[in-house]
């Protein structure tokens, strides 16, 4: 059986990628959130897709009445009087058992008995269950809610096996794909999630949250067994068809396409930014002083020079002369070859070269003079270009107004369409309103940070294509290029590349 026929579609194609192509065939999946997040909504959605398959569908409540159900879903296009599609609604109430107890008792509201004329069931699972037979097998399967359940027992271990009792019953016996509904983190721990999270295959949470004022319901997968799946928050509108899950990109179409990329060498970060970094345009490396970016360069250095670019190289401190020796040596590059046969250009603006070795520079009286430098350098090759540009020594040097200058005399009058210019920067150290002005220029824009815990990290922030908004786990390797980057979700069949 393909990938593809082990899943069931959820109605939005969005939330389906998300997913990995949709819900695991035959499995039990918890949707959880807040009153009005679009619980029930969704739980419809996933039965008409069902219903659209020619699928035999079951929608249980325990909260709300058929006419309740007819009404709240009588505004959306669903088909809620198709052949193949079945409500039935449990409740509790307090009465009389076939044993002569008061007790709580299992009604339902489709006029059928459930024991015989006269006779109420016990509230358990025992007797919910038997009830639902006569509804099997079936396709897929809404349970709305697990909340409704709680009245059983106030037991938490009875409520679970109550509970995990009616997933095997809705995927064994009744053959059937299911949508588990339940309150987000109730007060009362029995009307809650927090007992279904660790045994239901996947968990799908919605909330809401404030934007600028204006409150917006969210989606996001937490949990999905056995999928590489989507881990982000995504937005999700109430339409008159359903849920929509948006953005549907968060970058641009292929068909807007305007730009070109270059691969780093990074197989996990090529991913990441849907083919590498852009060409032709800025790119802006943030840091946060903490993270390691030694070994980052050092791979980016020598995949330029091994796909015959010439680097002009701005240092930063961790990239002074000696380190820059010993990251080349470790893949096979001797630093005063590629300075003596210009392919590779130093401008040194905090003096930690030796400006006495061929093409080593140093600081410059002003950013005229920077420019005119790299301009003449620039102009001692035929090869495509690759500059790695210390953004904070630039500032530092010449201040503001004149590290904007240089920054738009780089893309405007030095980069061409092959060449690719990265600018390195660490926003605590410069201040706010040119850190803006650097990531306003930049058209693709990666955060690398440490954690306390040691863990590195690095996020697509802003870009043209690729995973905006993933991060992805930085880790050092043994073997070259001696660094991997996680891959998104999805590299296969990457949503966001412009290919």
């Amino acid at each position: 059986m393909s990938q593809t026929e082990t899943r069931v579609g959820v109605g939005d194609s969005v939330l389906d990628k998300m997913l990995g192509g949709g819900l695991p065939r035959n499995r039990a999946v918890l949707v959880t959130g807040g009153p009005g997040t679009g619980k029930s909504t969704l739980a419809m959605q996933f039965l008409q897709a069902g219903l659209d398959a020619d699928e035999d569908c079951l929608y249980v409540s325990t909260e709300q009445t058929l006419d309740e159900l007819h009404d709240a879903f009588s505004s959306f296009t669903f088909d809620i009087d198709h052949d193949h599609l079945t409500f039935v609604s449990i409740h509790a109430t307090p009465g009389q058992t076939i044993e002569g107890d008061d007790e709580l008792t299992l009604q339902s509201l489709d006029d059928q008995e459930i024991l015989g004329p006269g006779f109420d069931a016990p509230f358990t699972g025992e007797y919910i269950r038997q009830y639902l037979e006569r509804y099997v097998p079936c396709d897929r399967v809404v349970f709305d809610s697990t909340s409704g359940l709680s009245a059983i027992s106030s037991d938490e271990n009875l409520y679970r096996r109550t509970v995990l009792d009616l997933v095997r019953f809705f995927s064994d016996d009744a053959g059937a794909t299911t949508l588990l509904t339940a309150e987000a983190h109730g007060t009362d721990s029995l009307t809650g999630s927090d007992l279904l999270r660790f045994t239901s295959h996947g968990v799908i949470e919605l909330s809401r949250r404030t934007v600028r004022s204006d409150t917006h319901r969210f989606l996001e997968v937490s949990k999905m067994r056995g999928v590489d799946h989507d881990h982000r928050s995504m937005e999700l509108e109430i339409t008159p068809d359903g849920v929509r899950v948006g953005p549907l990109r968060r970058s641009q179409p292929p068909a807007l396409k305007d730009h070109r990329h270059a691969p780093v060498g990074i197989p996990g970060l090529d991913a990441l930014c849907g083919g590498g970094l852009v060409r032709g345009a800025g790119v802006l490396l943030q840091h946060d002083g903490q993270a390691n970016l030694a070994a980052l360069f050092s791979v980016l250095l020598a995949h330029a020079f091994e796909t015959d670019h010439t680097v002009l190289l701005v240092p930063t401190i961790a990239l002074r002369q000696s380190r820059v020796e010993s990251l080349l040596g470790g893949h096979g590059l001797a630093l005063d070859e590629l300075l003596a046969e210009d392919r590779l250009f130093v401008v040194d603006l905090i003096g930690a070269w030796d400006q006495s070795v061929p093409n080593v520079y140093g600081p410059r009286e002003r950013g005229d003079d920077l420019t005119d430098l790299i301009s003449d350098l620039d102009n001692r090759t035929d090869r495509d270009r690759f500059h790695i540009v210390n953004a904070d020594a630039v500032t530092h040097a010449f201040g503001d107004e004149e590290a904007r200058r240089v920054r738009y005399f780089e893309e405007a009058q030095l980069v061409e369409d092959d060449d690719t210019l990265l600018h390195v920067s660490n926003p605590d150290t410069i201040g706010d309103q040119i850190g803006a002005f650097y990531r306003n220029a930049a058209d693709q824009v990666l955060d690398v940070w440490m954690e306390e815990d040691g863990l590195q990290y690095v996020t697509l922030r802003k870009s043209p294509c690729g995973f905006v908004g993933t991060t992805s786990l930085v880790e050092y390797v043994e073997e070259p290029p001696y660094l991997r980057v996680q891959y998104p979700p999805q590299t296969r069949e990457n949503p966001y590349a412009c290919e």
